[in-house]
């Protein structure tokens, strides 16, 4: 009877301590998950155009749209709401990235042609999944060439494999012509957005159409991209990539909502190599790297195989083909944690407020007009216990761990949350919940009585029994 008043009694006080769900809408962040569409399934042989019969990385797998859009499902529970895809038009056979264009009003026969294109789109938009087209700005022979584009190494490699120039955009013919193919290519498909590699200075409005969302990878800083809506700069790119692929390393801060945040491209070394070279597991990595791009209140880019930690920092090594079944551990984290994130979409609305970023210590404070909400990184080699006085954090609040179940409660005027190496904490700022007393003492009397009247009951019984 004690057991069973105490179980009860608790069920009661605590039941009613709970953190409110607050729902907004995310004006402008997209999570997109990048995709070699060659280098991804191949699910229809028959449109095969080049015969790799001993896997030659220089040459065509045969991936196709068939592959992706029989793996929809998951890509989206991994938290992407886009796919980027890389150039969908009529290429060179022996080419794997997409960017040797022969024809720019054609869609790739290899890839399923322009029905299974707009198939493709459809279904994914069936599943609230966006679609964005990486754009090649590769010469064919109505353009002039330019001179001295502006590559990262493995561009340079690639562009020296398959033998071509880039359009040079300095030319207003090129511009006006290119813009025309892109307007026309924008009309004839239902696509969300282009993407497009930026090796020159460029002016969005004179090559694309406004009526479609763009996104900009810079790669050089002696090179402007304008009138763009999202850009990347691979100088921050790199730098995301030897924070999290190391430790005790600062951490890139967020800025604003219109950049990009990547860890790597099509044209850059993969991610975990840099775990590999420092001899960190690549799958933790990968955990530590994905709730950072995640919380960003901006696009956030994820090249495939990135859950399953897929290694490369060459032209040679950085495609492989995928493989869906390795790795389900860091597939699942990512899981949970867009639910996390997904429950509290209200944190994408936010003014960005730092605490400390030191050395592989990133605590950051997101304040929203209803919860506010703490993003403790510890990417260092140690244990952190932080201070956060009541300049960050109201006296009296404490902290609700979402992705690891941490509590924190204040002592005096701070909060000291302890977070092992390798982790990350997303903290709900919430009341402290405390006890209500009338509701305790309601409790007490409710079950007090109640126990006085089975004791009673049992002494009556008892006497009963004695006569």
């Amino acid at each position: 009877m004690k057991k069973f008043l105490y179980v009860t009694l608790f069920i009661l006080m605590f039941s009613s301590i709970h953190i409110s769900d607050v729902y907004a809408e995310s004006d402008d962040t997209s999570r997109v998950y990048t995709i070699v569409i060659d280098r991804f399934l191949n699910k229809n042989e028959d449109n095969d155009s080049f015969d790799n019969k001993n896997s030659d990385y220089y040459l065509p797998y045969g991936g196709d749209l068939e592959g992706i859009e029989n793996q929809l499902d998951y890509i989206k529970e991994m938290g992407f709401d886009t796919i980027q895809l890389s150039p969908v038009f009529e290429m060179d056979n022996s080419d794997i990235l997409g960017y040797s264009v022969t024809d720019y009003t054609k869609i790739a026969e290899r890839f399923g042609g322009e029905e299974k294109f707009k198939d493709f789109i459809s279904k994914a938009h069936d599943k609230d999944l966006k679609v964005i087209v990486d754009l090649p700005t590769i010469a064919t022979d109505e353009f002039t060439a330019l001179d001295n584009p502006q590559m990262t190494p493995i561009m340079e490699e690639y562009i020296d494999l398959i033998d071509r120039q880039f359009i040079d955009f300095n030319n207003e013919e090129n511009r006006q012509k290119y813009k025309e193919l892109m307007t026309e290519f924008v009309n004839n498909f239902d696509i969300d957005g282009v993407s497009m590699y930026i090796v020159q200075n460029v002016d969005r409005t004179e090559i694309l159409p406004n009526d479609i969302k763009t996104y900009a990878v810079v790669l050089s800083e002696d090179v402007d991209a304008t009138n763009f809506d999202y850009t990347a700069y691979d100088s921050k790119r790199k730098s995301i990539a030897e924070a999290f692929g190391g430790l005790d390393k600062d951490i890139p801060e967020y800025t604003n909502s219109e950049e990009i945040l990547m860890a790597d491209h099509f044209f850059s070394e993969r991610f975990t190599s840099y775990a590999v070279k420092n001899n960190l597991f690549p799958g933790t990595r990968v955990k530590m790297l994905y709730p950072y791009l995640i919380a960003h209140d901006g696009p956030m880019f994820v090249t495939y195989g990135t859950e399953i930690a897929q290694n490369g920092d060459n032209f040679e090594t950085i495609h492989p083909q995928m493989n869906l079944w390795t790795d389900k551990e860091v597939h699942e984290f990512m899981k949970t944690t867009t639910e996390v994130f997904n429950q509290h979409p209200n944190l994408l609305n936010r003014d960005t407020e730092t605490i400390v970023n030191n050395h592989g210590l990133y605590t950051v404070l997101f304040k929203t007009d209803d919860v506010d909400f703490i993003l403790e990184i510890n990417n260092t080699s140690e244990t952190q216990k932080l201070e956060i006085t009541d300049e960050y954090v109201k006296d009296g609040k404490e902290l609700s761990g979402l992705l690891l179940g941490e509590r924190v409660q204040p002592h005096g005027n701070s909060l000291y949350p302890v977070i092992d190496r390798e982790l990350t904490e997303l903290f709900a700022v919430i009341e402290s919940p405390g006890l209500n007393h009338w509701y305790l003492i309601s409790s007490l009397l409710i079950f007090g009585g109640f126990a006085i009247f089975i004791f009673i009951v049992a002494k009556r019984s008892k006497r009963k029994e004695n006569r």
